[in-house]
């Protein structure tokens, strides 16, 4: 129930952040005909960027309903959505961002009962929460790729949470707005989850993994790595081929693999359904990795690090061909 409780407020609450983008001029505008316009962005008209409060709303407002969640939680939550929102309204600097989304990190980390874990565990919470919410934005090029693979990764930590004893409420709650969402973000997207809902999204995810790895350790948390393998994939294949390319980390651009993926596929809705299967895989091995003994996860983890690696070096040639062509970019 709570699975459609969340999704019927998400069909909602996603519509009405839509019309407050639209009133409100937070939209994402294509460059005008003529006037710099390139063909690099994949949409023709202003889309509004608000669609992640929907999601965030949905979601928080669901779990309060229920049980809830401890009060810094949602205070960290909505913290870090309102980073996002106010990077929407005007852009951030890297700086100012990554030191906003460590505060953030660390109020979320403060409802959560970490003493039962390592000294490790505050700044490691930290840390996922920059990594994740840095993770979720990369992937969020491309109409109901971020929202999908979303959803994808909380089926797979429901499963590990509730194969542990664990209350796999908050998964299951989040699907449920990811998939209302998608409503309204599937191609051709009527609206986009926009900085505040990826980071807010990140926030939520990291949440997450935490009570994956509260109920089984480093089990719990090498399950959850490949539940969310996608992302971690994406961020850290960005960042390598940047570093390599003399690239600004914070300089958007358009080889995404998702982006590769599209040309090499022929259309985006190709790249889109390719990436969902890998996720669902990755989801699967995360929830096979917590019932086998932990040097076999280990090795499950090894294993997929290597096809990474091997799949990254693939498309890290495919972005320097295209490079090399001379094709254009999207700053994003």
């Amino acid at each position: 129930m709570p699975f459609f409780i969340a999704l019927a407020l998400a069909l909602v609450l996603t519509w009405a952040a839509r019309q407050i983008g639209l009133a409100t001029g937070l939209v994402d505008r294509p460059p005008p005909a003529g006037v710099g316009a390139d063909g690099l962005k994949i949409h023709t008209i202003p889309i509004p960027v608000l669609g992640g409060l929907g999601v965030m709303a949905a979601t928080l407002g669901t779990l309060l309903l229920g049980d809830g969640l401890r009060p810094a939680v949602v205070a960290g939550v909505v913290l870090t959505t309102a980073i996002g929102l106010a990077d929407d309204v005007r852009p951030l600097g890297a700086g100012v961002r990554m030191a906003a989304l460590s505060v953030a990190g660390l109020v979320l980390a403060a409802g959560l009962p970490l003493d039962r874990l390592s000294p490790l565990a505050l700044p490691g919470v930290v840390l996922l929460l920059l990594l994740l919410a840095n993770a979720v934005n990369l992937i969020d090029g491309q109409d109901g790729l971020a929202g999908g693979l979303a959803a994808i990764a909380c089926a797979g930590l429901a499963a590990v949470v509730a194969a542990n004893g664990g209350d796999p409420t908050a998964a299951v709650v989040l699907a449920g707005a990811l998939v209302g969402f998608l409503a309204w973000n599937l191609p051709p997207a009527r609206v986009f989850l926009g900085n505040g809902g990826a980071y807010g999204l990140g926030a939520l995810l990291s949440v997450l993994a935490a009570q994956s790895t509260l109920e089984h350790g480093w089990h719990g948390l090498l399950a959850a790595g490949l539940c969310l393998g996608v992302f971690a994939f994406e961020l850290s294949f960005t960042v390598v081929r940047r570093l390599l390319a003399s690239q600004g980390l914070a300089t958007g651009d358009r080889r995404h693999s998702y982006d590769l993926l599209a040309r090499h596929a022929g259309n985006r809705d190709r790249s889109t359904l390719a990436l969902w299967t890998l996720g669902a895989v990755s989801a699967g091995a995360g929830y096979a990795s917590d019932q086998v003994s932990l040097a076999a996860a280990c090795t499950m983890l090894a294993v997929a690090f290597v096809i990474g690696t091997a799949a990254g070096g693939r498309l890290w040639r495919a972005a320097t061909a295209v490079a090399e062509a001379g094709q254009p970019e999207e700053r994003r």
